[in-house]
C-alpha cells in the first residue's frame, strides 16, 4: 500500500481525484461515498479510471474550475493536463497483461508541461479557470 498525497474534490462533487507515491492518479466515484445504498451496491462505480503516465510520484491533483481539466504536478518534474477522452477518442487503459478492470472512462494527457527544475509539489487554476499556477 502506498501513501495518497493529495486529494481534490470535482466542482461538481460527483467525483474526486487522488494521486501518490504510486505514480498514478485514480478518479474516485464520490456516491458510494456519501450514500449508505450506493456504498452496499456491488454493481455501483467505484475506482472510475486510473491515470499513468507519470515516472514519479503524483504529489498533487487540482480540477479545473469547469471541472473540464485536472491537473497533475509530480517528482518527474512534469505537469500533466488531462480530459476525460470523447466518443471514439483514444484514452488510458490498463496496460497489456493487467489483471486491472476496464475503466468506467477513458482519461488522457492533453498537454505535458516541462522545464521545472525540481519536484512539482503544488498547483493551482486561476479562479476563472483557464490559467494554472
Amino acid at each position: 500500500s502506498q501513501p495518497i498525497f493529495s486529494i481534490h474534490v470535482h466542482p461538481d462533487g460527483s467525483r474526486f481525484a487522488t494521486a501518490g507515491q504510486d505514480h498514478l492518479i485514480k478518479l474516485w466515484a464520490m456516491r458510494p461515498v456519501v450514500d449508505r445504498a450506493a456504498e452496499a451496491d456491488e454493481a455501483e462505480p467505484r475506482l472510475l479510471a486510473t491515470l499513468d503516465g507519470h515516472h514519479g510520484a503524483v504529489n498533487c491533483v487540482r480540477w479545473s474550475a469547469d471541472g473540464l481539466l485536472l491537473a497533475s504536478g509530480s517528482d518527474d518534474h512534469l505537469v500533466m493536463l488531462w480530459r476525460q477522452a470523447a466518443a471514439g477518442e483514444a484514452g488510458a487503459s490498463a496496460p497489456f497483461g493487467s489483471r486491472a478492470p476496464p475503466s468506467a472512462e477513458r482519461w488522457r494527457c492533453v498537454l505535458t508541461l516541462t522545464g521545472h527544475a525540481g519536484d512539482v509539489v503544488d498547483l493551482a487554476w486561476a479562479p476563472a479557470g483557464h490559467r494554472l499556477a
